[in-house]
């Protein structure tokens, strides 16, 4: 059991929920299992968010724009657009892969019990969900540019996306069940996007 810090107890409540995350999923995060582990009273995390919604949000943007440093770091450090684009994709995986219980929070279907309220209270900084795919559809941009490959750059990046995503939910919900675990196939997957985009184009 922890104490929560006196100098931000909002990152500390945060720093508890992320604790309580990893280690069993949604399901195990609620106010009070997050004031038990601070050891604080059962009130106090509403001191400093108006629900576990609150909470989950904040976890999820977090977790949203852990993913993006992962991309664009992937994709800085490659030597090639086409490097670049298989990097990425890389990246995506490997973060599922490294916080299953973080993606499953950033992508599984769950309800706010009030998104407007959410909404409003979180502002601008929502968009942050989006920054992932931006970074997905510029590396599948500038390798349709460098490839000069007459594509629509957004469906292609949809693709791409939606193949990343079904690959990593097959295997979270262990679904992945014919011969193949994910590490063979997220190979062999990742040698073959260049020549799948390529396939797009209208040329």
């Amino acid at each position: 059991m922890k104490t929560a810090s006196t100098d931000n107890p909002r990152s500390g409540i945060t720093k508890a929920a992320r604790h309580l995350l990893e280690r069993g999923g949604i399901s195990a995060l609620s106010m009070r299992s997050i004031a038990k582990h601070l050891g604080v009273s059962a009130m106090m995390p509403y001191k400093h968010f108006p629900s576990k919604d609150h909470i989950l949000m904040e976890l999820r943007l977090e977790a949203f724009q852990r993913l993006t440093t992962h991309m664009r770091r992937a994709q800085a450090e490659a030597q090639t657009p086409t490097g670049a684009l298989v990097a990425v994709s890389q990246a995506y995986v490997g973060f599922a892969l490294k916080a299953p219980n973080d993606y499953r929070l950033m992508f599984d279907a769950w309800e706010f019990e009030n998104y407007a309220q959410i909404s409003a209270d979180f502002g601008d900084s929502i968009s942050r969900e989006a920054d992932s795919w931006r970074v997905n559809l510029d590396a599948v941009t500038a390798f349709a540019e460098a490839e000069n490959l007459a594509i629509d750059c957004n469906f292609a990046a949809h693709w791409l996306w939606s193949s990343l995503h079904g690959m990593v939910q097959l295997h979270l919900s262990r679904k992945l069940a014919f011969g193949m675990e994910i590490q063979q196939l997220e190979q062999i997957f990742s040698e073959k996007i260049p020549t799948s985009i390529r396939a797009f184009s209208q040329k």
